[in-house]
């Protein structure tokens, strides 16, 4: 019994970790502009896209750099279906998530459909799903 008291914790650290994305959770730079290097070494470089993908774990790509006046979309694309390696079992599963930016602007949770908006305005906007945390996060560059 003690070594399961031991190993319990260490498995749900393991298991939070595992949600995916990486980034950082800090504030936007916003309108004033920023810092486009990531600060945290699991973001990828920058790439240039106006189409942002969610999984079930993560934002693809998670750090996009965009012109000013862009409109972002992030579609939604977080069911599990069986043998996909997320342990499907017959019938699709479906993960909620929501976009929440440092600056306040949010979508709704959902399991499916897309969102978008429009950067009227140079800077680094970061963002993060608030349903899974800092560990699924991401940025917007507009330059």
């Amino acid at each position: 019994m003690l070594r399961i008291r031991a190993i319990v914790p260490a498995l749900c650290a393991l298991a939070i970790a595992a949600c995916g994305g990486g980034g950082s959770a800090g504030g936007s730079t916003g309108p004033t502009g920023g810092n486009n290097t990531p600060s945290n070494p699991g973001n990828t470089n920058p790439v240039t896209t106006n189409s942002v993908t969610l999984t079930p774990d993560a934002f693809s790509p998670n750090n996009i750099t965009v012109a000013k006046g862009t409109t972002v979309t992030w579609n939604w694309d977080s069911c599990t279906t069986p043998g996909d390696g997320y342990g499907g079992t017959g019938t699709p599963t479906c993960v909620s998530h929501n976009i929440t930016f440092d600056d306040g602007l949010s979508s709704s949770p959902q399991s499916s459909g897309s969102f978008t908006r429009n950067f009227t305005v140079a800077g680094t906007f970061k963002y993060h799903c608030a349903i899974h945390g800092a560990a699924m996060s991401g940025q917007v560059v507009v330059q």
